[in-house]
């Protein structure tokens, strides 16, 4: 995909040039011959060990896309083969789950791990909202969604459920277990015309995973209006529709390469 060569700054371009043996521009004329091929060199154990594997931060080594497209298709490379994944069931609390399907269904598709790339990427550069407001926080969003034109409408849904599924697949322990407030559940339920119904779902106590259930609630029709409303990009809808895998597929990201959780289970995978 062109799309990666374009993310890719001259600094990630020379260390992918230099864990591969060849040089910067044979690489950049290769890529752009073959642009698939990205996700070979991405998957490769070699770039894997040299990019997280070097005695600096990574993050002073390469650029946040470079560094997260590497933690993607190692999660991917790491799902094709489970035959259980590690899901949250409380702060620093995991248990081996067998439901790896989804998972699975969900890495198979190129362009929904570059959605998950991209996605890293804005919140760790991330760029001004479509309104003045906390572009990390959920109910200062939601709070303008009604009084913004169309195209600004739509921009501010999809980051909302971007929002929504950083938060519930990178820091399922801060949010997992805390319900909404209901006057919290209400703000942000009201952007996309919930029943009373589903607003008390979404500060349901009784739930196991009270936070991370309405994230995925709202995080997914967030982005099924913005599609909806003729704004968004189609891999919008088919992300929605895989709200939850996506979610435990970044569960996996966080708690093996950027937070790595340790775990002594007598199986093995």
């Amino acid at each position: 995909m062109a799309a990666y060569l374009d993310g890719f700054s001259e600094r990630d371009l020379r260390t992918l040039a230099s864990i591969v043996a060849t040089e910067p521009a044979t690489l950049t004329d290769d890529l752009r011959r073959r642009p698939w091929a990205i996700h070979d060199i991405l998957s490769d154990d070699g770039v894997v060990e040299g990019v997280m594997g070097r005695h600096g931060h990574p993050a002073n080594v390469v650029s946040p896309f470079l560094l997260f497209a590497v933690v993607v298709h190692a999660t991917a490379g790491d799902l094709r083969s489970a035959t259980y994944v590690k899901d949250w069931t409380g702060p620093r609390s995991r248990l081996p789950v067998f439901d790896v399907a989804p998972l699975q269904e969900f890495i198979e598709d190129p362009a929904r791990l570059f959605f998950l790339t991209k996605l890293l990427e804005s919140f760790a550069l991330p760029t001004p909202v479509a309104a003045p407001a906390n572009p990390f926080d959920l109910g200062e969003i939601a709070t303008w969604v009604d009084h913004a034109v169309p195209a600004q409408r739509a921009s501010l849904l999809v980051r909302l459920g971007d929002l929504s599924l950083f938060e519930s697949g990178i820091f399922p322990d801060r949010i997992g277990s805390q319900p909404l407030e209901p006057v919290v559940a209400e703000r942000l339920g009201k952007t996309v015309d919930m029943t009373s119904t589903e607003l008390l779902e979404l500060c349901d106590p009784a739930s196991f995973s009270p936070g991370l259930d309405a994230r995925e609630s709202l995080g997914s029709r967030w982005y099924e209006t913005a599609v909806a409303e003729g704004s968004a990009p189609q891999l919008i809808s088919d992300v929605a529709a895989r709200f939850r895998a996506a979610r435990r597929v970044l569960n996996h990201v966080a708690d093996t390469y950027l937070y790595p959780l340790d775990y002594d289970w007598d199986f093995a995978a």
